[in-house]
């Protein structure tokens, strides 16, 4: 009789050490689905778009259609404007270049700085653009806006008053932010002084009085300067 039981005891011993050792991997089994399930977050303010190579011109063309995506995916149905996408580098955080899944081609994953796009938008809310050109949207190329009222052209600033690096780095930001200019550039430097060459979207104006006005960093300078076209003063 002692012998049967302990035959019946060792038994379950083996029995449940064998469904201790079978029961981990169910649980093993579920953990990656787990985990799987986890999506790593996507930035809305990068995008990667196809680069035909990596002239200016070509890199600048990209970063307009990826500024284009980020603008719809910030704010669906919003009239992205060829004005928009020139100034597109403008808003540019970071880029870099990278061969396509197929090895055959080129990517450029452009990085956009959130503050400046969502400023961007907010002005596009304010002031919606005209009338779409049914014959450019029909052949699939980029819309162009019917903006009869804007003008385009360039000019040279000169910003006095640039005593150190955070100063001339502000400077270049509210630039650069401005949604009327783009191709923010500069060019020479002397004293505290330094000379930018801009493009711009709308009467020279009207610009320079949105960048003057009260409580901004910029004003009119009292004197202008040789050889640049609007003479401004930087103000801490």
């Amino acid at each position: 009789m002692t012998r049967v039981l302990s035959i019946f005891v060792w038994a379950l011993v083996v029995t449940g050490a064998a469904v201790a050792q079978t029961a981990p991997p169910a649980a093993a089994a579920g953990a990656p689905a787990a985990a799987s399930s986890v999506a790593a977050p996507v930035n809305p303010y990068s995008v990667t778009v196809p680069v035909a190579g990596t002239s200016d011109a070509q890199r600048d063309a990209a970063i307009g259609a990826a500024l284009a995506q980020v603008l719809l995916q910030a704010s669906p149905g919003l009239a992205v404007t060829p004005g928009m996408q020139a100034q597109a580098s403008g808003y540019v955080r970071d880029f870099r270049y990278r061969r396509d899944a197929a090895g055959s081609g080129l990517e450029l994953q452009v990085d956009f700085d959130p503050r400046a796009i969502s400023r961007l938008v907010a002005a596009s809310a304010a002031n919606p653009a005209p009338a779409i050109s049914t014959g450019a949207a029909a052949s699939g190329i980029a819309p162009i806006a019917t903006t009869p009222a804007a003008q385009h052209g360039t000019s040279s600033l000169w910003v006095s008053g640039i005593s150190d690096s955070h100063a001339f780095a502000t400077l270049l930001s509210i630039l650069r932010g401005d949604p009327a200019l783009h191709d923010v550039t500069p060019v020479a430097a002397a004293g505290d002084g330094v000379l930018i060459n801009v493009d711009f979207e709308q009467p020279l104006a009207t610009l320079l009085a949105a960048l003057t006005g009260p409580g901004g960093h910029l004003t009119m300078a009292a004197q202008p300067h040789a050889g640049a076209d609007v003479a401004l003063q930087w103000n801490p």
